[in-house]
Parts: C-alpha cells; structure tokens; sequence
C-alpha cells in the first residue's frame, strides 16, 4: 500500500447536493483507500450519519431538505454524533456565514470550489485531530 494510504478503512460521508461534486471527492477518497458514502440533501445526510457514523463528513452548507447549519446543529446537540468530524463546505465565503458555520459546530470551513486535494488534507488533520468531546 502506499505511504500515503491509509491503514485501515476509515469511512467519509460526502454530502452535497451536486452530483458531480459527489463523484469527484468519492473517486478521490476512494483511490486513497477510504471508504465513502453519499448523500444528496441534509435529511439524508443526517440519516446515514446515524447509521454508519462515519469517521469524518464533508458537507455542504447550501443543500435541500435540511442545510448543512442545520445538520450541525442536530449533529452537535446529538450525543452519539457529536464526535463525527465535520468539513463544511460552501460557495458562499461570506464572513457571517463562515461564523454561523463555526458556530454550529464545523470543525473546519473550505470555501468552494476546494481542491479535492485540499478536502483530502483537511479531513486527514481533522480525523488525526482530538475533540475532546
């Protein structure tokens, strides 16, 4: 296996609303050995969020059904999830909404469009990263 692999099969969860968003970050992650689930709007992401409990989770801000603030907060307020690792991700940079992002509890904030390799790096610190929680 490669350096930078990883050792065993940890699980992201990659939540947005784009489709092609969704394949490019899951062929990545995949091809860095990790597996990788999907969801398309908040209420699914917070489902399989229950589910699995995955070790990290990229989410997306603006998705429907439920945005990604507000499956932060659900996550947060959530004794069995609130561990999970999450990576927000949104095209809207603007400073309120990065602190209403931080507020809910992200761990951390990547504006779009992000690199896939600048996604990868920053779920990698985060898995690597204690909560405290």
């Amino acid at each position: 296996m490669p350096p930078d692999q990883v050792d065993r099969k940890q699980t992201i969860l990659v939540a947005d609303d784009h489709e092609d968003t969704r394949v490019i970050l899951r062929h990545y992650f995949e091809a860095m050995g990790y597996n990788v689930l999907e969801a398309h709007d908040g209420e699914q992401t917070l489902e399989s969020m229950k589910g699995c409990h995955p070790d990290a989770v990229v989410l997306d801000i603006q998705m429907p059904r439920m945005d990604g603030i507000q499956v932060l907060r659900a996550v947060r307020s959530n004794g069995a999830l609130r561990d999970i690792r999450v990576l927000a991700l949104s095209a809207h940079a603007l400073s309120d909404e990065v602190r209403q992002i931080r507020e809910a509890g992200a761990d951390a904030y990547l504006a779009k469009p992000a690199d896939p390799k600048a996604v990868l790096d920053a779920v990698r610190s985060l898995m690597n990263q204690d909560r405290g929680v």
